[in-house]
């Protein structure tokens, strides 16, 4: 873990929400840019890192640093991106689960006469 992110994550832990806001302020632009390449959108990447940010906040006792602080935050954002990907497209998360694939089951709420493709379906 840099020094300076050790010092600010040792300080945080002691009550310092200054030194939190450094961490967030040190590391928003790489938890964003990580979660835009997950959610394709700015709206739902800035939610993901909120949801990163926040809950490293609730978890900082937690993180061992055993690894980058960095490294920490991304495993963060990839796990709150899953669970809200769960939370949108259910038929797909759980038939994932199951081995069946998303293309087996059509997810909750589509429009009539749209149906995902299936592995057989071969476009010309």
């Amino acid at each position: 873990m840099e020094g300076s992110d050790a010092a600010a994550v040792a300080r945080a832990r002691a009550g310092d929400r200054e030194a939190f806001r450094t961490l967030v302020e040190r590391h928003s632009r790489a938890v964003f840019r990580l979660a835009f390449r997950m959610t394709g959108n700015e709206e739902d990447a800035e939610d993901v890192v909120q949801e990163t940010f926040l809950k490293a906040y609730r978890n900082l006792e937690k993180f061992a640093g055993q690894a980058e602080f960095s490294t920490w935050l991304h495993r963060i954002a990839a796990n709150c991106f899953s669970i809200a990907e769960a939370a949108l497209f259910p038929a797909f998360c759980a038939s994932d689960a199951l081995g069946e694939g998303p293309h087996q089951q059509e997810p909750r709420g589509t429009p009539e006469g749209i149906r995902a493709p299936s592995p057989s379906s071969k476009r010309s």
